[in-house]
């Protein structure tokens, strides 16, 4: 009897030493992490067009390589100009017989308003005569138009760079008919180069809070701020776009790889998470008393961020057998 009444006391002694749990702790800030996001992203031109003929004629010359560099105006393709240079003969020949028919008339119509005062003629001659070189001077405005049009078909036979890029690709050969609106060469901006990636829901928060963005390639790095993140969602992949812009150097177009930066909202290491009640979370102290902080959305084996004061001592050493309302000793 006398060893059952000593058992049954230690054990009574055992659960009361075992009330207060023995653990270690430190401030938030002290253990805090702030991890990168890193996501895949590439470097875009804003210029990146195919240059296509816009009149129909024989490619007669193709003054460019691909991967030389043009200034803007520089002649890229020359095309057969002589059905638009006889075009625009054509039309100059024939304002120059409108010209010299209008003058004929003009001069008929002075004569014939010096005729009328003396009444030497009737009121509807005049009239005809002023029709005459009404019509004529009509014809005159539709040929000069005519004149502009053929000569700007014979300058469309020179095909110019819309801006100052490299050549990337040539299409067209030499002796081809190119019809109009056919491809004959693409040419990319280098001077105008973003960096496009897709944000995901998850990660807009941190990306907009951030100041400092890097796009790494394989053997560059690139600092870059953002330019716009689109108000847009894609309903297939819910996420949105955003377009950033080199502070430095720009990598070349067309480069992949990813856009990095650090996140500013302090998180929970991965390895001071640990499970209660099906839910993931954090111990923290509060007056001697251990208080399990659950974190919404939080993930094993990754860091997670949680909206605690950063002076909020964290539970480190105990934190597996410690229990929500426990009395802490140290």
């Amino acid at each position: 009897m006398t060893r059952i009444i000593t058992t049954v006391l230690f054990l009574i002694l055992a659960c009361n030493v075992n009330a207060e749990t023995r653990v270690t702790q430190q401030p938030f800030k002290d253990i805090a992490v702030y991890p990168s996001i890193k996501i895949p992203a590439s470097a875009i031109s804003l210029n990146d067009a195919k240059i296509s003929a816009e009149v129909s004629a024989t490619v007669k010359n193709i003054s460019v390589f691909v991967g030389d560099t043009v200034k803007k105006n520089d002649i890229l393709i020359e095309l057969d100009a002589k059905d638009y240079e006889l075009n625009l003969q054509r039309a100059q020949v024939a304002l120059k017989g409108i010209e010299s028919r209008l003058k004929l008339a003009n001069y008929q119509l002075k004569q014939a308003k010096a005729l009328s005062k003396e009444n030497v003629i009737s009121d509807d001659v005049l009239r005809q005569r002023s029709a005459e070189a009404t019509t004529l001077q009509a014809e005159l405005e539709t040929q000069k138009v005519a004149v502009d049009i053929a000569r700007r078909a014979l300058n469309k036979c020179q095909i110019r760079a819309p801006y100052a890029a490299v050549v990337a690709e040539r299409i067209a050969q030499v002796g081809e008919l190119a019809n109009s609106g056919t491809a004959l060469l693409r040419i990319v901006d280098v001077s105008l180069v973003e960096v496009s990636t897709k944000i995901q829901s998850r990660d807009v928060v941190s990306f907009e809070q951030t100041d400092s963005f890097q796009f790494e390639t394989f053997d560059n790095i690139y600092p870059v701020k953002i330019r716009k993140l689109s108000p847009i969602i894609d309903t297939v992949q819910r996420n949105r776009e955003a377009r950033l812009v080199f502070t430095d150097k720009k990598a070349p177009s067309g480069s992949t790889g990813s856009l990095v930066w650090q996140q500013t909202q302090a998180h929970v290491p991965a390895n001071l998470i640990v499970r209660r009640g099906g839910k993931l979370g954090v111990f923290t102290l509060q007056d001697e008393t251990a208080k399990f902080v659950a974190i919404p959305g939080a993930t094993e084996g990754r860091p997670s961020s949680v909206k605690l004061d950063l002076d909020t001592p964290i539970i480190i050493d105990g934190r597996y057998s410690v229990k929500d309302g426990d009395k802490i000793t140290f």
